[in-house]
């Protein structure tokens, strides 16, 4: 079974999956049917890449995910047939960010989770530069996603998506334009809830 084939029917399963166990409710836009952008939701569980991937039922979604998952064989074939890639976080993962580059490069829908790793408690995290240095690097406009909440079984969670933004960044941009431009596409997720509130 093809890469292509292998993620249709997996989608497949989970969707069902999560329509019987989680009330997922999407709000505001379709992503885009094709070009290439970097998706750019807050994290709060493991099946956060799991709704942003089922918001597309035509394109797949590549993400990055933490090096630790891929230590057992069969979770590092999984992964690399869903179409993840491994990066070591906390480090410049220059291995990672070129495999990004390059799925971008060919059109692809790249999902990161700018704040590197899972909320824990009330406090958000603040971003770091991966998505910023991504749309600077391709050009790409990035797709800010804002979930809920921590997703549970049987209760609601609303996924809001937004427009994509242009972050006006481009390969001589500086590390200061990149960080400003980071906190301010995690404001524009944080406050997707507002900008959709009449929806």
């Amino acid at each position: 079974m093809g890469n292509k084939c292998f993620r249709k029917f997996c989608r497949g399963i989970v969707r069902g999956i999560v329509k019987i166990f989680y009330r997922v409710e999407y709000i505001g836009e379709k992503y885009p049917e094709e070009g290439p952008y970097v998706i750019c939701p807050n994290h709060l569980s493991i099946l956060d890449i799991v709704f942003v991937i089922l918001h597309s039922k035509k394109r797949w979604v590549y993400f990055m995910a933490k090096s630790e998952l891929y230590k057992h064989k069969l979770s590092a074939w999984f992964l690399d047939k869903m179409g993840a890639f491994p990066v070591r976080r906390g480090q410049c993962d220059v291995r990672s960010i070129k495999r990004a580059v390059t799925l971008i490069q060919e059109g692809k829908l790249v999902c990161i989770f700018p704040q590197g790793t899972r909320q824990k408690g009330n406090k958000i995290l603040p971003p770091r530069r991966g998505v910023a240095m991504l749309s600077a690097l391709t050009g790409a406009e990035v797709i800010p996603v804002f979930i809920e909440r921590k997703a549970k079984i049987h209760k609601k969670t609303k996924v809001y998506v937004g427009k994509p933004v242009n972050t006006g960044l481009d390969r001589n941009s500086s590390k200061e334009e990149i960080a400003k431009k980071s906190v301010e596409l995690m404001d524009i997720v944080y406050n997707l809830p507002e900008v959709y509130k009449d929806k």
